[in-house]
């Protein structure tokens, strides 16, 4: 798989760098405003366009299938004021289609396919909660904070992750005869923790460095690129043949120079197929919200390839990249570098750097391989920042001549878990910094975008692909709806917490978006 497919970007449009959103709104239908006026002029108009303008002069949104539509539809209008179901009916006449609204977006669909405010399937976590749990995690004598440490209910699935801080909360379910909690953290032993021990306020959790025998790390020195042949062939045995149903959480942040102006973020039900399966992902959307920062966004029309979608390409499983291809091996530099515990396990770290001879963008990181069953446990990379310049066109989808757009970094990382002696995508995370100026200026602004998805919870039972009316197009922004701030928000749901800087950035956005 090409290289390229890593060359992680957002969407940025006018006003902002627009961050996938992906909405899903407990509630009723609602009725529309008999009074909303919209004022067209004498024109053609196709479908996108006509609800463009609508959206542009009021507080509604949309969201739809554009399959429902027939065709090119190009409406033909004479200039004037209309009322809001007028344009609606005009609209949705020639094919049919029917339309709610749900809270301020307004759902088109066709007769039979009303759409569901509710996941269509039994999610793991949709019970009802007996109590939440929020602590912090150190590393035992030194006091540091432990980012992006792993808690997960004891003998299940169902957990979350701790964020750069350190800081995280899990909701236990009641019915789930949970009695404790384990935390887990690269190079530290896991620790449980019984339920009872632990306090309604925030609990600081300690976890013990663990200590590699000096025999392990002596025994079986290998020769690196025998031990990535090895663990490919393992692929098979490591890694699930069949798709699983993953509930996660999903955020995209943007910082303008040093300051938060977006935050997205959203709860999903995904469909993965097995590893080896042919088959894309599907989401559906459970919860999610956007806080912007309009004052503070640049007008600039610049686009950059991304999404959720590429973030799926992260899956170093199912979409091998250059430096997990055989047949590649010899455009990198591998050495044995380490022995760490993972999960409880001694795991061997592999760094690779690709050679200086090869075409850039060169990449450059490390690779975790279990000890004993040889799977891939996870993988840290980066682009060379000294080749980097050689991606910015290549994640430019469209801007204005008169912008440049130039990529200062882009960082990766994945992890898997291991349950049942089988391993499922845990965490992927990126971190991209770019510079756009306009060309006559010597001064431009640092957006600095970050993306991370945690797995919570996963189903392997029944697992069927969702219906496809149920699912939101990864690829797309799906809704622009404005969410403000409150920690409930997400209700049962895991969810990784803000580090203390954006929660002040959610808090400080909400307020001027009120």
């Amino acid at each position: 798989m090409a290289r390229h497919m890593f060359y992680l970007a957002m969407d940025v449009i006018k006003y902002l760098f627009s961050v996938l959103l992906i909405i899903s709104l407990p509630g009723k239908a609602q009725q529309l405003p008999d009074s909303l006026l919209v004022t067209i002029p004498d024109t053609s108009l196709s479908i996108d366009e006509t609800l463009f303008l609508v959206e542009e002069n009021s507080d509604i949104y949309f969201s739809y299938n554009p399959e429902i539509f027939p065709g090119e539809l190009t409406l033909d209008w004479q200039a004037g004021e209309y009322l809001l179901h007028e344009v609606l009916n005009r609209i949705c006449k020639p094919g049919n289609i029917l339309f709610t609204l749900i809270g301020n977006q307004i759902v088109f669909y066709r007769k039979g396919q009303e759409p569901g405010i509710k996941p269509m399937h039994p999610s793991p976590v949709t019970q009802a909660l007996s109590h939440k749990i929020r602590g912090r995690i150190l590393s035992k004598g030194e006091e540091e904070a432990l980012p992006y440490s792993t808690i997960w209910i004891s003998s299940t699935w169902q957990g979350t992750m701790a964020n750069s801080d350190g800081d995280f909360r899990i909701s236990i379910p009641t019915g789930s005869g949970a009695d404790s909690i384990s935390i887990s953290c690269m190079g530290y032993r896991t620790t449980s923790l019984p339920l009872a021990e632990l306090q309604d306020s925030i609990n600081i959790i300690y976890l013990q460095a663990s200590i590699i025998p000096i025999q392990e790390v002596v025994i079986r020195r290998t020769e690196p690129l025998n031990l990535l042949r090895q663990a490919l062939a393992k692929i098979p045995e490591n890694y699930s043949k069949y798709p699983v149903i993953e509930t996660a959480f999903y955020r995209e942040t943007i910082r303008k120079n040093d300051e938060y102006v977006a935050v997205s973020e959203a709860v999903l039900d995904i469909f993965k197929p097995g590893f080896s399966a042919i088959g894309t992902e599907q989401t559906i959307v459970l919860r999610g919200r956007k806080n912007m920062d309009y004052n503070k966004m640049d007008t600039l029309m610049v686009k950059l390839k991304g999404g959720l979608e590429t973030s799926f390409l992260l899956d170093i499983i199912r979409n091998r990249p250059d430096f997990l291809l055989p047949e590649l091996f010899n455009d990198y530099e591998y050495r044995m570098s380490d022995i760490v515990c993972i999960q409880d396990k001694n795991t061997y770290a592999i760094d690779f750097k690709q050679k200086e001879s090869t075409k850039p963008p060169h990449f450059r990181g490390r690779i975790y391989i279990d000890l004993e069953s040889l799977a891939i446990r996870g993988a840290e990379f980066e682009v060379d920042p000294r080749t980097i310049s050689s991606i910015s066109g290549s994640m430019v989808y469209k801007k204005p001549r008169k912008v440049k757009v130039r990529s200062i970094t882009a960082s990766y990382m994945v992890r898997y878990y291991s349950e049942d002696n089988i391993f499922y995508l845990s965490m992927i995370r990126a971190d991209n910094r770019f510079r756009v100026r306009p060309r006559k200026k010597l001064f431009g602004n640092e957006f600095r975008i970050v993306s991370e998805m945690a797995v919570t919870a996963i189903e392997t039972n029944e697992v069927s692909r969702f219906r496809s009316r149920e699912t939101s197009n990864t690829r797309d922004i799906f809704s622009d709806m404005l969410g403000g701030y409150d920690p409930d928000f997400w209700g049962p749901y895991n969810y990784l917490i803000p580090e203390e800087s954006l929660e002040e950035a959610l808090i400080r956005i909400s307020r001027l978006m009120e």
